[in-house]
């Protein structure tokens, strides 16, 4: 059954308006959660207002919005998770019409859930850049951190100190965990809390580090400086290895762009071709074959090219 155009119009014109909404959200809330700390990521804050900043304060009640909250915070988004399934729930929808214009109810079906898998690939995916590019920090973290103990400053101190100094993303994990600090966090949960944010395992080692020196003492700066030498020596390795990769990577994103231009070809080619071929069983499990392949071939170059160091 054919759905109106109209339909299609209102529902595209609600989707465009919760873009828009979310995008004037963004700019509204990037400077309240620069002052949110560590603990706050997953809380709720201080003054609840309006109608999303409680469902806000719901959805973070529960641990699916607990961890939703994480992820946001860990990409580096400056959105609401109440954002974030609105956007999500409302391109589902338009997927679900438009798709059903070219084919078959279950399909529209599926590509909701394909532009589900969209939404949290894409929020991995700035996860993984924002945590590569605070480990590229990590050596000039680890010698701003042994030149303050150095000169004699505290632990506390010396993080507040790589907080002014270091750019995106550092200066903002860090500020959220001098901020904390400041509100009376003890030096071991302020450092977890960083590592549970931006996991990985040069931040660990150096997070293991700083809490063992806090606790038993020791010769702290000479851990940094060597810890310090040891991360340059392995960005250097991670960059030499992430350019030897960069060919299979843009042939993933080809596979991706041919495979979305061939169904659109064939719809302008022979535009009832894929509802015809839709509607029937053979060409369901046609369709559904090609699209395991397509997404099998996806996943095993994403395994090939996802080397870890």
């Amino acid at each position: 059954m054919s759905v109106p155009l109209s339909v299609i119009l209102l529902v595209l014109a609600a989707t465009l308006a919760v873009a828009v909404w979310s995008l004037g959200d963004l700019a509204a809330g990037l400077e309240q959660r620069r002052r949110l700390a560590a603990r706050a990521i997953i809380g709720e804050q201080d003054q609840i207002s309006g109608l999303f900043d409680r469902m806000d304060a719901r959805l973070r009640r529960t641990d699916l919005g607990r961890a939703l909250a994480l992820r946001i915070a860990a990409s580096g988004l400056k959105l609401r998770v109440s954002t974030f399934l609105f956007l999500l729930v409302g391109s589902s929808v338009l997927a679900i019409i438009l798709i059903g214009e070219w084919m078959a109810a279950p399909f529209g079906v599926a590509a909701a859930v394909g532009v589900a898998w969209v939404f949290f690939a894409f929020l991995r995916r700035r996860e993984d850049r924002r945590k590569e590019a605070f480990i590229a920090q990590l050596p000039d973290l680890a010698r701003v951190l042994s030149n303050a103990t150095n000169a004699g400053l505290a632990l506390r101190t010396a993080i507040e100190m790589a907080a002014d100094e270091l750019d995106d993303p550092a200066r903002t994990e860090l500020g959220r965990t001098a901020e904390a600090l400041r509100l009376g966090q003890s030096l071991e949960e302020a450092l977890r809390d960083l590592g549970q944010r931006l996991p990985s395992r040069e931040l660990g080692v150096l997070v293991s580090t700083l809490v063992v020196s806090s606790r038993a003492g020791g010769s702290l700066v000479t851990a940094l400086r060597t810890i310090a030498a040891t991360l340059e020596e392995r960005k250097e390795i991670r960059r030499e290895v992430k350019t030897i990769m960069g060919e299979a990577v843009v042939s993933n994103w080809a596979i991706g762009v041919m495979g979305i231009g061939a169904v659109v070809m064939v719809k302008l080619i022979q535009p009832d071709a894929l509802r015809a071929m839709s509607s029937s069983i053979v060409g369901q499990i046609i369709l559904g074959i090609s699209a395991l392949f397509f997404v099998l071939s996806l996943f095993i170059i994403r395994r090939i090219t996802r080397i870890d160091v």
